[in-house]
């Protein structure tokens, strides 16, 4: 036949020949491929000529542009034989010449740019030469067959050439330029060198396996994230898409920004979906023709030949097209976390005050977006699904006629049913994550204030009410489950009961063939719904989590209401009354008002001119507004009216907030914060906080760790570092919100002295500092003074002229003496005391930063742990796991064994049994797989997940609570909270999950090889080589996979620890201008978080493309041994039917036991944790007092020495020697510098520092041992104030807070309340049932409700000693810090009134407080120096406490 003869059609088959025609291979594989690669390479071209060169090979480049020349020549020797008329042609053919001849010509210039300035082979050039060389090849027999004539074997001859050419520019087109690229290897990772045939079956990954093999990864091990993911340019593209003014009222607004951001992403899968989608269509067509060709009496080899090669090439292009299509999906789902994660940090930052949920923000970044990220993998295979189902019920109609509407009105009536399901599935996912929400939000709070919490006695009460919300949230989860279940198994539904229910209505004696091509289609049709129904739910969950994070992103952002003086000229009529002279005045209010609620102003008419270069002090009593006139200066209130004006824009602002927030990182770290280290300004920074003595005091000097929230100093020491970093700052503002509240009298006298007093540091810099205190003595060395009360300036100015007026001030009567006249020598201290050798900075040891832990366990797993699984579910519950998961094997893959006995006996000429006994046990076979997967997902998903859950929880819970306090301070709280929110969340979902589908998978699969074995007992053979392969292929990757797991979780941590940082410390931030660098920070992060995040993606689809080239291996084998003998087509046709699903089966088997094995992680996680903290309480610790204990309240110390780090080899000694007596009633007061041990002192009687084991070493409580005390009941039995109040989790009522054990009434709840002088306070925010926060409160407010909390704990004691004598034992842990002279004499009445009878320790610096106690004792280095009546100790001379009353200004006949 000649290459035309104008005859033919152009979907003419030849049918003999098995070949198109030349006239349609030239449209369909010439010229739109050529179209379709100019247009693309054109684009590509105009794109990369803009980038710069980053690769230098002119001689491999001459070599590939040399190739393409050649081939130029080719195609236009070519173009020359069609031209002249040598033969018969068409114009197709003509113009399929010219477009061949144009793209090989752009095919120079595509692949001297590329080359140059890519850093990978040209993907473009790859794709066109590999599909056109496979096309060509194709043609290239169509012409030879169609050669009539000389000329056209010539060309077709020339032709040939070509493609062997093609062959050869590909191979060095592909070719790696990896040592040629201009950039540092170890920034980079191999992928972006990687080509396409390196990425399709992802040979960059190589190293990676062998590096995981061989040894216990670190994250340094790991290859580069790609530049292409990079956090900060996605989401700079993303911030280019988003319009927040739009955002508002648009329910999908953030789903539409995303799909605009990452439109090329999220289109590039489709292409290798469709690929994936035709050869998944191929297999019923394929498997049709083979039974029809085996169920001929004789066979012909050649036509065996090329089923055997179309087995081989469907199911390869299977595995290969699922590989590149999870690949672009797995890029897909990476950059949409590091888009939405950046963005909710970022919003963070801008959020207002006391608007935004610190828990929810957490919650949304970790457990919403992991729902996101997997609900995410729906998303192509929602449509595809569609688009299978649709072409399988064509192909149904052709062949059984009208019965195919059975198995579809089955699928319409499950739409329906998941249409109803779907309105309860985004309300039970929200109930489900707020439940999350509140149980992680708790935790956190916990974790951080596990210290005051033991203190308080109140962490068993906390526990509880942690399990309690644990459980309420596994049943929230249930509901969702439930409906999960229910849709999945509509998809079932369809699965299952629709080729039973149509075989049963197609009357007709059905073939082998047409049964099990029918069954096929219908697996085909059916199957993907199963897709659906399960991937609707984790779609619309995605879009609810969204919707959250949408909802977050909508949250109203700080607005500063500041104004700067050059602004203010543009508006002169606007703001005429905030114009200042700059030279004068640093800041202005001009009638400010300022609140936290609409229309509630804490501070009104308020009138400030703040003077430059000048100390301000902001003095008034309890809840005057003193943080919040602070927060104003910052431009940080939600609600404000009237002028603020600042002479000069402020980007750095020194803050110090009331409550000092540190970072988890070193002394050093926290002071120089981001800006650039200066040794002098630091070492002067150091000596005027006189930190100099603490640092000598840390173990490891100023790189000495503090631990989350600076858990391991004292509230002395945190508020000097807190006032270091703002002295540290290049800024010319400071505002200090109370840094003198947890400072002793010597040592405020001396930090004031030398940084506020005359010659003090900021005197020197000139800096305008605004200082907000309850340490009125001071006021004598203000340049100014403002007094607030009444919600607003009580009065303002110099200190003198506030004397000559009967007001606040002058009613202090605090004299003409200023405090910074009190010498430093007066306070019976040493120069060599006081100054610090910045030497230190050079000696000091600088920690190891802790890799991974050196465990084999990382790359071989513990076993174990599914012990603790087991046992934590249940074992009963395991038992019927198995049960049903057998009995689901056996009912899916018998009825497929069964359909072979139906075709046999209908074919037979006297049939057993009539058409309704077979269809009729068919359906019952089906039904019952149904009914054990119900029953399989039942026990796994709703009582093995709500017993594990609850019994996990409880366990790490109680780890938790009962941990010693020295855990808390090497340990971040990042890591903890990962603890109960991740590793909790991978126990709740990928775990179960894991867990049904490898039971799912391997009793289907151990079926589906059984029924394969009918058709030739010879496969049998090769199971044990493909079950070595599976072996040796999962224990190779599950090396490398159980450790980018462990590494996924642990790069985690930092993320969220930075992000609780943040929000925790944000005003600080935003006032120092660190938010940019946190910014950077957090991208830094999450890079880092994504890199063992993405790997573990990567090789999870590694594994998925090994596996579907052993399910292409067995298919082969099943192919050839049934053509070999011939086998049964019935058989045959049951194994190939077997094989559709069989492949999948088996990389689930493998993927869900890596699952498996990784998501189990968690529990050994969990379990490690539970086993390495060893709890705090020793054996002999066995001793539970009555309620009524102690009875006198007597203590006595002998010999005791404590440390924190008592485990060390030379612990570092926070209490030495200490010889102590207190009597039963006495009232004992404890004092010292900062860091002297007083804190110490009461933990030791709390248990929360043990001593060192000493013969001699004796703590007696009421007689007592407390060694042989349990800790829990002693904290309960003590009542206990500490220094930090802490508080339920935001929205928790008054009452709750009150009375965490739910042991008082209202009445006796508002009593207290009355006592305290805080009732007016809760009634006008609703009373006892309103909820509250701990912002509710000022800072001494928090410390007045924590001492009507101790109140409470007194009088629902007293009422229960039944007539006994009402003694007891009175902790105070600085409780008058934070509050002011008259709540001062409010907490001095209830201990005098309310705890007569005790025996009170007391902690304080407040020297007013403790001077009628009965006993003061002077602390300093952890030991006891002085011991006295502290009215004797005053007037002694060279009495240490006397130093510290006159470094305190204050003299004992001035007490009211």
């Amino acid at each position: 036949m000649p290459f035309s003869n104008g005859e033919s059609h152009l979907f003419q088959f030849n049918e003999n020949a098995f070949d198109f025609n030349v006239q349609f291979e030239q449209i369909f594989f010439s010229v739109l491929p050529s179209l379709f690669f100019i247009i693309l390479s054109l684009w590509r071209i105009f794109h990369q000529s803009r980038k710069p060169a980053v690769v230098h090979a002119p001689v491999f480049q001459m070599l590939k542009a040399i190739a393409i020349a050649i081939y130029v020549g080719l195609e236009l020797g070519l173009l020359v034989l069609v031209a002249t008329g040598s033969f018969r042609t068409t114009g197709v053919f003509i113009a399929a010449s010219i477009l061949k001849l144009v793209s090989a010509s752009i095919m120079v210039v595509l692949s001297i740019i590329d080359h140059s300035r890519s850093p990978r082979p040209s993907l473009l050039l790859s794709v066109y030469l590999s599909v056109t060389m496979l096309l060509d090849a194709a043609e290239a027999r169509t012409l030879f067959l169609s050669a009539d004539g000389k000329p056209e074997v010539i060309y077709s001859s020339l032709f040939c050439a070509t493609v062997a050419l093609k062959v050869l520019i590909l191979l060095l087109e592909a070719k790696q330029k990896t040592s040629w690229v201009h950039w540092d290897e170890k920034e980079h990772s191999p992928e972006e060198t990687s080509g396409l045939f390196s990425i399709g079956v992802f040979f960059w990954l190589n190293e990676m396996f062998m590096l995981g093999y061989r040894k216990v990864l670190s994250v340094d091990d790991l290859y580069p994230l790609d530049k292409a993911l990079d956090s900060k340019a996605l989401h700079d593209k993303f911030s280019g898409e988003m319009n927040y003014s739009k955002l508002k009222g648009d329910k999908f607004g953030l789903v539409k920004v995303l799909t605009r951001a990452l439109a090329g992403p999220l289109l590039i899968p489709i292409f290798p979906r469709l690929a994936l989608l035709g050869f998944t269509l191929c297999q019923p067509l394929f498997m049709e023709r083979l039974l029809d060709y085996l169920s001929q009496p004789t066979l012909d080899p050649s036509i065996g030949y090329g089923f055997i090669g179309a087995t081989f090439f469907i199911y390869s292009g299977m595995a290969i097209s699922t590989a590149i299509y999870w690949y672009f999906c797995d890029r897909l789902r990476t950059m949409t976390r590091s888009v939405l994660v950046t963005e909710i940090y970022l919003q963070a930052t801008k959020a207002r005050i006391g608007v935004s949920d610190d828990s929810a923000a957490l919650t949304l970044m970790s457990t919403d977006m992991e729902r996101i990220k997997y609900g995410m993998r729906s998303l192509h295979e929602i449509w595809a699904s569609l688009l299978q189902a649709s072409f399988a019920a064509w192909m149904l109609y052709i062949r059984l006629g009208v019965v195919f509407v059975a198995p579809i009105g089955i699928i319409v009536a499950g739409f329906i049913s998941l249409a109803i399901l779907t309105k309860y599935t985004g309300d039970s996912q929200r109930e489900w994550m707020a439940a999350v929400q509140e149980r992680v939000g708790l935790t956190a709070t916990v974790i951080s204030s596990m210290k005051n919490l033991k203190i308080s006695g109140l962490s068993a009460a906390i526990s509880s009410t942690v399990q309690k919300l644990r459980v309420d949230e596994l049943a929230a989860s249930v509901k969702f489950r439930k409906i999960f279940i229910c849709a999945a198994l509509l998809g079932f539904f369809a699965q299952l009961i629709g080729p039973p229910v149509t075989f049963a209505l197609l009357r007709n004696t059905l073939d082998v063939s047409t049964m099990f091509t029918s069954l096929a289609f219908l697996t085909l049709l059916t199957y993907p719904l199963a897709h659906i129904f399960e991937g609707v739910p984790n779609l619309i969950t995605t879009l609810a989590c969204l919707g959250r994070i949408q909802s977050f992103l909508e949250c109203e952002t700080r607005e500063d209401f500041r104004r700067i003086l050059g602004d203010t000229r543009q508006e002169p009529e606007k703001f005429s009354s905030g114009i200042t002279d700059p030279s004068k005045s640093a800041m202005k209010i001009t009638d400010g008002s300022f609140g936290w609620r609409a229309g509630e102003f804490v501070l009104r008419n308020v009138h400030v001119d703040i003077p430059k270069a000048a100390l301000t002090i902001v003095v008034g009593p309890v809840g005057s507004g003193k943080s919040t006139f602070c927060k104003a200066l910052l431009g940080e209130i939600p609600f404000a009216s009237g002028n603020v004006v600042s002479h000069r824009r402020a980007s750095h602002i020194g803050f110090c907030e009331q409550a000092a927030f540190l970072s988890n990182g070193s002394v050093k770290d926290n002071i120089v914060g981001f800006s650039t280290f200066d040794e002098k300004r630091y070492s002067e920074v150091i000596d005027a906080t006189s930190l100099g003595i603490d640092i000598a005091t840390f173990p490891n000097g100023d790189q000495t760790n503090i631990g989350s929230d600076g858990i391991t100093l004292s509230g002395g020491q945190k508020q000097r570092l807190s006032l270091a970093r703002a002295l540290y700052l290049q800024s010319d503002m400071l505002v200090l919100d109370d840094v003198f509240s947890g400072l002793d009298a010597d040592t405020e006298a001396r930090v004031f002295r030398q940084v506020f007093a005359p010659g003090g540091l900021i005197r020197r810099r000139g800096t305008t500092a605004i200082l907000c205190t309850h340490s009125v003595k001071h006021l004598l060395d203000a340049d100014h003074v403002i007094v607030l009360g009444n919600g607003t300036i009580a009065e303002q100015g110099s200190y003198a002229d506030l004397m000559t007026e009967c007001g606040y001030v002058r009613g202090l009567d605090l004299g003409s003496s200023s405090s910074s006249d009190v010498a430093t020598e007066e306070c019976g201290l040493t120069s060599d005391e006081i100054i610090w050798t910045p030497t230190l900075l050079n000696s000091t040891v600088v920690p190891s930063v802790q890799g991974p832990d050196n465990d084999m366990s990382r790359q071989v797993g513990d076993k174990t742990v599914y012990k603790h699984y087991v046992k934590s579910m249940g074992l009963h519950i395991a038992g019927f796991a198995l049960l049903f998961g057998a009995l689901w094997g056996f009912f899916t893959n018998f009825p497929t064994i069964w359909l072979t006995y139906w075709t046999n006996d209908v074919h037979s000429r006297h049939p057993k049994h009539p058409h309704s006994y077979y269809a009729g046990i068919y359906g019952l076979l089906q039904v019952s797989a149904l009914l054990s997967l119900l029953l399989l997902a039942i026990t796994l998903w709703v009582f093995g997940i709500k017993r594990a859950g609850a019994n996990l929880h409880r366990e790490a819970l109680q780890t938790l609570i009962r941990a010693p306090l020295r855990f808390f301070t090497k340990t971040d709280t990042g890591i903890i909270t990962n603890l109960f929110s991740q590793d909790l969340n991978l126990i709740d979902t990928e775990l179960p999950e894991a867990a049904l589908n490898i039971l799912f998978s391997i009793f289907q699969s151990l079926g589906q090889m059984a029924v394969m074995l009918t058709s030739s007992l010879y496969l049998a053979i090769a199971y044990p080589f493909l079950g070595a392969i599976l072996y040796i292929v999962g224990k190779f990757y599950l090396r490398t996979s159980r450790q980018l797991r462990l590494l996924d979780l642990e790069t985690k941590s930092p993320l969220y620890t930075h992000f609780l940082d943040t929000v925790k410390g944000i005003t600080t931030l935003r006032a120092f201008g660190f938010v940019s660098n946190d910014i950077a920070k957090n991208i830094r992060l999450i890079n880092t978080s994504q890199r063992p995040a993405y790997l573990l993606q990567m090789i999870q689809e590694w594994l998925n493309l090994v596996l579907g080239m052993v399910v292409m291996v067995i298919a082969v084998i099943l192919v050839v041994l049934s053509i070999q003998f011939h086998t049964q087509s019935a058989f045959a046709g049951a194994s190939l039917y077997s094989l559709i699903t069989l492949g999948e089966n088996l990389a689930g088997i493998v993927l869900y036991y890596t699952r498996l094995e990784t998501s189990i992680g968690a529990i050994a996680r969990l379990k490690k944790f539970n086993e390495s903290v060893a709890p705090e309480d020793k054996e002999r610790e066995d001793l539970i007092p009555s309620e009524q204990w102690p009875h006198t309240g007597a203590v006595q110390i002998v010999d005791a020495s404590a440390a924190y780090d008592a485990d060390e080899e030379t612990p570092s000694l926070a209490l030495r020697d200490i010889n102590l007596k207190i009597e039963s009633g006495e009232k004992v007061a404890i004092c010292g510098r900062t860091g002297s041990g007083k804190s110490s002192l009461v933990a030791l009687l709390l248990k929360l520092l043990d001593p060192l084991a000493s013969e001699t070493q004796q703590i007696l409580i009421d007689g007592v041992p407390s060694s042989r005390i349990n800790r829990a009941a002693l904290r309960q039995r003590l009542i206990a104030v500490p220094q930090e109040a802490v508080f339920l989790p935001a929205g928790t009522t008054f009452q709750a807070n009150l009375d965490p054990y739910d042991a008082s009434t209202a009445e006796e709840c508002k009593s207290v309340l009355i006592a305290i002088g805080l009732w007016t306070f809760v009634e006008e925010r609703g009373g006892l049932n309103a909820g509250m926060t701990a912002g509710t409160f000022s800072a001494g407010q928090r410390q007045l409700f924590s001492v009507g909390r101790a109140l409470l704990r007194r009088r629902i004691r007293a009422s229960r000693l039944n007539g006994a004598s009402d003694q007891g034992i009175l902790l105070l842990d600085e409780v008058s810090s934070s509050v002011d002279r008259e709540t001062e004499i409010i907490i001095q009445e209830i201990i005098e009134s309310e705890f007569a009878k005790y025996t009170v320790i007391a902690v304080s610096h407040r020297l007013d407080m403790i001077m009628d106690f009965d006993r003061v004792i002077v602390m300093d280095k952890g030991e006891i120096v002085e011991m006295g009546n502290p009215v004797e100790l005053t007037a002694k001379e060279a009495s240490r406490f006397g130093g510290l009353v006159q470094a305190g200004n204050r003299k004992t006949n001035e007490r009211p």
